[in-house]
């Protein structure tokens, strides 16, 4: 026997019924969960930190971000090069691309030398625009 909430027997029930759009909900907010970690870009780095930080950009229009992740690890826009041949692919960049300027993100437990080399070498392949890519130190103003 079937229970009737009111009304004339056979008439619909007007109410919206929210079940599902909440079980569709809760299934995106785990995938975007799951997924977001997944859209990291570049090489993961640990950048040092620094009190004073200027913004630049970092995209492919302005400018060639070289990630060192060790002494010996080098990635040029995300492709990896041998150390050894560093230089000859800035310089083929350069070449190319002469108005871009450089960012260097270097580890925080790269040596100072290490990290030097790196910028001097772009800097020998005519890029006149070097940096280092660092974080702002937590606590400090802006």
């Amino acid at each position: 026997m079937a229970m009737q909430t009111g009304g004339k027997p056979g008439s619909l029930n007007s109410d919206i019924n929210v079940t599902p759009f909440v079980d569709i909900c809760l299934v995106l907010l785990i995938i975007f969960m799951v997924v977001t970690p997944m859209l990291q870009e570049g090489i993961q780095i640990n950048l040092p930190f620094a009190r004073h930080t200027e913004k630049k950009e970092d995209d492919d229009a302005h400018a060639i971000v070289v990630a060192v992740k060790n002494a010996d690890t080098i990635f040029v826009q995300k492709k990896p090069i041998p150390r050894d041949q560093f230089q000859a692919e800035m310089t083929e960049i350069h070449d190319r691309m002469p108005d871009k300027s450089v960012l260097i993100k270097a580890d925080r437990i790269m040596k100072y030398g290490d990290v030097r080399k790196v910028m001097v070498e772009a800097n020998e392949a005519g890029f006149t625009e070097v940096s280092l890519v660092s974080e702002k130190m937590p606590g400090a103003e802006d």
